[in-house]
């Protein structure tokens, strides 16, 4: 894993256990890995998020060609942010943290 990657591990570590009762779902997405690799990898690096594993023709669909590459993607599956190269949590937190109050503005108003 490409060592921004790597360096954002904690921070996303930390974000999916600080804000997954807000609605906060943390995916990542390896196209260059297979199962087993993943699975090696977790051994000595700790994440507690899913990683999913995709191909060259999912970074394509999605444009990705540098990494780290980190998509926002709102409960209905839109992307709203498209962030290109590493962030620190609280970069991340500041971009996600107002799509949450907005996600649960409108679960409020649906009540």
């Amino acid at each position: 894993w490409c060592v921004p990657c790597r360096s954002e591990i904690p921070g996303l570590n930390e974000m999916q256990r600080g804000l997954a009762a807000r609605g906060l779902r943390v995916v990542g997405v390896t196209t260059s890995d297979s199962a087993d690799l993943v699975r090696e990898y977790q051994k000595d690096v700790r994440q507690d998020y899913t990683v999913a594993l995709g191909d060259d023709g999912v970074a394509a669909k999605y444009a990705v060609g540098v990494l780290p590459t980190t998509f926002v993607i709102d409960r209905e599956g839109r992307i709203r942010q498209k962030i290109i190269g590493e962030k620190s949590r609280a970069e991340f937190e500041a971009l996600v943290g107002p799509l949450l109050d907005e996600q649960a503005t409108a679960a409020l108003k649906q009540e």
